[in-house]
């Protein structure tokens, strides 16, 4: 876990739900942009999924938007797992978006792109053993935020360097580049890997070559539990 602070907890109770330390950098770039990259302040932001000390760790671009957003987001039960998340408190299914009970879009998109690992794990057990990183913690229908640099992000960035550092498979899944910059430590780790395809980012055999990897990684995690 990081050394850092952890700004997540302070998220407003309502709408819009935005860290008063990025709150004005935000404000500027939505006066700016337009409504594909609007920096969405109506969804919780989702800047990790998953257990801290995931052997797995899947490195993202930042969270889509999706149309039913705000109004799930604004579920009592959904604000409760998301804001239990936020302080890595314990959960039957860390890495929420793989509970069955719990519905939502991120929960069918992450279902499309695991699906070759939920064919080898069970879904609760897959949910203990990775863990998911936004580089830009906030939600946006597209992405251009590359020069948006947020306070928040640190947390992020040291949560990676942190599983680095007890040598965890770590996939790039999107954003190389940026990753990179953010985290130099990525570069040369023998445990990393990135996607065949940044635009399809399916977890598979085919389009990762880190598959068998990930996959006994994950197997001595369920071992060991």
């Amino acid at each position: 876990m990081s050394e850092r602070p952890n700004p997540w907890s302070a998220v407003p109770p309502r709408s819009p739900y935005v860290l008063q330390c990025d709150r004005d950098a935000i404000n500027r770039y939505n006066a700016k942009a337009g409504k594909q990259y609007e920096v969405r302040l109506d969804a919780l932001p989702e800047p990790f999924v998953g257990i801290t000390t995931a052997p797995v760790v899947l490195l993202n671009l930042n969270p889509g938007f999706d149309d039913d957003d705000p109004e799930v987001h604004a579920r009592p039960e959904f604000q409760a797992v998301l804001r239990n998340s936020y302080t890595h408190s314990p959960a039957d299914f860390p890495f929420y978006f793989l509970d069955p009970t719990l519905e939502s879009p991120g929960r069918k998109w992450w279902g499309r792109k695991l699906r070759s690992l939920l064919e080898k794990f069970k879904p609760k057990e897959l949910a203990r053993a990775i863990l998911c990183v936004e580089y830009f913690p906030y939600h946006s229908i597209r992405f251009r935020h590359a020069n948006l640099q947020l306070p928040s992000q640190a947390y992020g960035f040291d949560l990676v360097r942190s599983a680095i550092s007890r040598g965890s498979v770590v996939v790039i899944m999107r954003a190389e580049r940026h990753w990179k910059e953010k985290v130099p430590e990525l570069d040369g780790y023998s445990r990393a890997f990135r996607l065949n395809s940044s635009q399809n980012v399916m977890v598979s055999p085919r389009n990762c070559a880190g598959f068998d990897d990930v996959v006994s990684t994950v197997r001595n995690r369920i071992v060991d539990a």
